[in-house]
């Protein structure tokens, strides 16, 4: 048996705007064209929490305060192959013991042998732009099946454009046999990716 929740009525004042979005919420339909608020006060309580949520963080769960930290504090995942070689000191080991692969299969359920050159490239500018690495990632086909991939990056650091231009070209190296060449900026790098004939 379910604990009755005590109700209080209020009396307010609200802007019509508001009223609106209450009216909008309190008329949306979701699944089986069934309403997904009972009443506008059902409205109100839902706003409130999110609202709770928003202002005081420790209420989350883990994975809502993983989402909210990583765009308010700036933070990136690592992988942990990679970070065991970033904290031993030794970046180049992190070039050849890393989680890439497995990142690229698990984002295209695929294995990594079953995907083209492209399909690797935009599994990374996926999966590296939602591990907060980039914030954009261009891929342009040139002539002759060549790919331009530019990483634009905020950590306003040619070392960081270096490693991450090193890793890709290593990965894109052992897994399809490309030639790849680089050109690195403080804020982005440019990989020129030919993939093996």
């Amino acid at each position: 048996m379910s604990k009755k929740v005590k109700k209080i009525s209020i009396h307010t004042t609200i802007s019509e705007s508001t009223y609106e979005l209450i009216e909008k919420f309190t008329n949306m339909m979701g699944a089986k064209n069934k309403k997904i608020f009972r009443n506008k006060a059902a409205v109100i309580e839902e706003a409130l929490k999110l609202l709770d949520q928003k202002l005081n963080p420790e209420k989350n769960d883990l994975q809502e305060i993983w989402n909210k930290s990583r765009n308010e504090l700036n933070l990136v995942t690592v992988g942990k192959p990679t970070y065991l070689a970033y904290i031993s000191g030794d970046h180049k080991k992190a070039l050849h013991q890393n989680i890439a692969v497995e990142v690229i299969e698990w984002y295209k359920r695929k294995e990594i042998d079953e995907l083209s050159v492209k399909e690797i490239l935009e599994s990374i500018k996926v999966m590296w732009m939602a591990g907060n690495y980039f914030y954009k990632v261009d891929i342009e086909v040139g002539s002759k099946g060549l790919f331009h991939v530019t990483f634009y990056h905020d950590f306003h650091s040619e070392k960081y454009s270096e490693f991450w231009g090193a890793y890709f070209s290593e990965l894109l190296k052992t897994q399809r046999n490309c030639e790849v060449e680089k050109f690195v900026r403080i804020d982005s790098f440019i990989l020129t990716v030919s993939p093996e004939n």
